[in-house]
């Protein structure tokens, strides 16, 4: 390769700087990750009148990395396949994507099928894209009570709560008896109650611990008579027998 050494003014050196300085800030601009040249090979560019070698390797280097690399990979993959990499993933990361539990599974179908569509034609995508997508959509959902309990979101805590209450009631009704289990058996009426409309517990649950309990303890099921004895006979009890009440524990030494 030969060389050439030129002799130029050092007006004529500071104008071919501030050539490069404002192709530097062009191309910058235009491109943050451009691949910058150096002031020699814009030299010689200028000198050959082709700029064309300073923007091969940027343009190369675009193509290999960066956005349009990723993109241009991605589409090799197929955009479905993508999809379905991103919903798998999401739960390893804490995400999740959720359906509606009362969806049955030709309505979950029906409903990934439209929303494949929609990302489709936003997209400006081909149509038979669609029902790839949505079969990967469909193989990624979760139900959105296993993702509540997966993720123990405050509203499955909630229910978790309201189970173990309904567990201590029932237990109550179960041990107790007299006044007592009357009372545990209206908190757990309540409870069931508040379960059933909340979609804790199915209203055939309910009723079976209601029947496995009547069946129990039928007394319990009785009113109990509200006349002056049995309220003086209920005071008696509570004055001569207090309820207990639990002792520090001792710290040991």
């Amino acid at each position: 390769m030969g060389h050439i050494t030129l002799n130029l003014k050092d007006e004529t050196l500071a104008s071919l700087r501030k050539d490069f300085d404002a192709f530097l800030r062009v191309s910058l601009k235009l491109d943050p990750q451009f691949a910058t040249p150096s002031f020699e090979d814009f030299l010689r560019a200028k000198l050959l009148d082709n700029m064309m070698p300073l923007t091969e390797h940027a343009v190369h280097r675009m193509l290999t990395g960066g956005q349009y690399a990723w993109a241009k990979r991605t589409l090799d993959k197929e955009f479905p396949e993508v999809v379905s990499i991103l919903l798998q993933q999401a739960g390893e990361f804490g995400f999740g994507v959720a359906s509606r539990p009362e969806w049955t599974p030709e309505e979950l179908a029906k409903q990934c099928r439209e929303w494949a569509a929609a990302i489709v034609d936003e997209a400006q995508g081909e149509q038979v894209l669609i029902d790839p997508l949505a079969a990967q959509i469909k193989s990624s959902v979760e139900d959105m009570q296993t993702l509540e309990e997966k993720m123990q979101t405050p509203a499955w805590r909630l229910m978790e709560s309201l189970r173990q209450r309904i567990y201590e009631a029932k237990i109550g009704c179960e041990t107790s008896s007299g006044s007592t289990a009357r009372e545990r058996l209206g908190e757990l009426r309540g409870l069931l109650r508040l379960a059933i409309t909340h979609g804790v517990f199915q209203k055939q649950e309910a009723q079976q611990i209601m029947e496995y309990l009547r069946l129990l303890k039928p007394e319990i099921f009785v009113e109990e008579p509200d006349d002056i004895f049995t309220r003086l006979a209920a005071w008696l009890r509570n004055f001569f027998m207090p309820p207990q009440r639990s002792q520090p524990r001792r710290q040991s030494n």
